[in-house]
């Protein structure tokens, strides 16, 4: 909880600060998973201390919202909400949300889904996962392949904590044995195992069918150590085709097909899929209409960001709002160039899935205005109305990306609504923050 009392807040911030390695605090202040998980791992031990010496601009609870020092990384919890609940509308009896934390990195926001009826979450890299068991999270599908000794010793250590419910996707036979190895040096029974097959992204996965099931088969010959758990069917690239015919063709024909093809060869085995995993926020309703999935994996319906909502806004799909901004002040005015500068560039907004939308302080949009990049440390706003604002004046950008945006910040400011405006409720770390090692 954050401290009551300004100085007590900004004293609680730089000791935050001070402890910004996982599992370096003390191990009174560990929760029992976190414990369990660092006296676990002798890779994770006697980690150094990184220590950043940063002024006291953290705001405190209740701080209005033009006090927050920028650029911020603002989640307005109202509309936070209302996507934890939209996203368990609407699906049939059987299936189940298993939320992508990559998105947000946050085991303070993946709580909150598990609570709202999630099962469990989902991590793109072995360092989310640890960050995820480390704060609570203790079911997490790490929807990768984890290669190398060291990240899978890594892995064991990770299972091997009390109540944690791990499983990892493969889709490779010496990876499989090199997993067994570690498991069993470990003495850890048991551990969930996916095998990844190439629906139509062309990135990871085998070849749905024979290959894919002969790799099950390796995994179920691993037990004890091994259990195969299911497969996991994910088409990346289809999340954001604007049209949503397309889209569905795409899963009905291309996505669904090579699972069906999958399960047979699996019973010709008499090999059970406990699951069938994939879907994101801009597919997950077709993968379910498939009838072949039982889980679905989306992570980005949590914030929304400029990306998505082209996609899903205006549709029979859109039932999720924006709730991830950027906070940027204006610092520079060109009347006579008729644009306005902002202190929110490639340092503050992940820019490769296009520019920001900007939006008025009550959270509407402006379309007549655009977003230009104007280097690491600058955005420029165009268009009509541009020159209308003043220096020192606040703008909201929507950023293109939300998960590489998130990963740009050291925690999320948490709005809520108060007697005059939006104002801090809490501050939330990114404890995933980072390339993933």
């Amino acid at each position: 909880p954050m401290a009551s009392t300004p100085g007590a807040a900004r004293a609680y911030a730089r000791l935050n600060r001070l402890c910004t390695a996982l599992f370096t605090l003390s191990p009174q202040s560990l929760s029992p998973s976190r414990l369990a998980l660092s006296r676990s791992s002798s890779l994770i031990q006697k980690r150094p201390v990184f220590t950043r010496v940063l002024p006291d601009v953290l705001p405190v609870e209740g701080t209005p919202m033009e006090k927050v020092a920028t650029p911020a990384l603002l989640v307005f919890s109202d509309r936070l909400d209302a996507n934890l609940k939209a996203i368990h509308k609407d699906l049939p009896p059987g299936i189940k949300v298993r939320p992508h934390a990559k998105a947000h990195k946050s085991s303070v926001i993946g709580l909150m889904q598990i609570r709202a009826g999630a099962t469990g979450l989902c991590a793109a890299k072995l360092r989310e996962a640890e960050a995820l068991v480390a704060g609570g999270c203790l079911d997490v599908c790490i929807t990768n392949q984890i290669v190398g000794s060291g990240k899978i010793e890594r892995l064991a250590s990770l299972a091997s904590v009390p109540g944690a419910r791990i499983s990892v996707c493969v889709d490779d036979s010496t990876n499989i044995k090199e997993i067994a190895k570690a498991m069993k040096k470990a003495e850890v029974k048991g551990l969930e195992v996916l095998v990844e097959i190439n629906v139509g992204q062309n990135r990871c996965g085998v070849s749905p069918g024979k290959e894919a099931a002969d790799l099950a088969q390796m995994v179920e010959d691993e037990g004890p150590w091994l259990k195969f758990k299911g497969l996991h069917a994910y088409h990346g690239s289809n999340q954001h085709v604007p049209n949503p015919t397309d889209r569905k063709a795409t899963v009905e024909n291309k996505v669904a097909g090579g699972v069906k093809e999958t399960l047979s060869a699996l019973k010709t085995k008499g090999i059970d899929c406990e699951v069938v995993t994939g879907g994101g926020t801009g597919s997950y309703t077709f993968e379910v209409g498939t009838g072949v999935y039982n889980e679905i994996q989306p992570g980005s319906y949590i914030f929304m960001d400029v990306a998505y909502s082209k996609v899903l806004d205006n549709t029979s799909e859109g039932k999720f709002v924006s709730s991830l901004f950027v906070l940027g002040t204006v610092i520079s005015l060109n009347k006579k160039g008729g644009w306005a500068v902002v202190d929110a560039g490639m340092k503050s907004l992940s820019l490769d899935s296009g520019p920001p939308r900007i939006f008025s302080l009550d959270l509407q949009p402006r379309d007549q205005l655009e977003y230009v990049c104007g280097g690491d440390e600058h955005g420029i706003i165009k268009g009509k109305g541009a020159t209308n604002y003043k220096v020192g004046d606040l703008v909201l950008l929507q950023p293109g990306h939300c998960d590489p945006t998130v990963n740009l910040y050291d925690e999320m400011t948490f709005m809520r609504k108060g007697k005059d405006g939006y104002e801090v409720e809490k501050l939330v770390e990114v404890t995933a923050r980072g390339p993933g090692v």
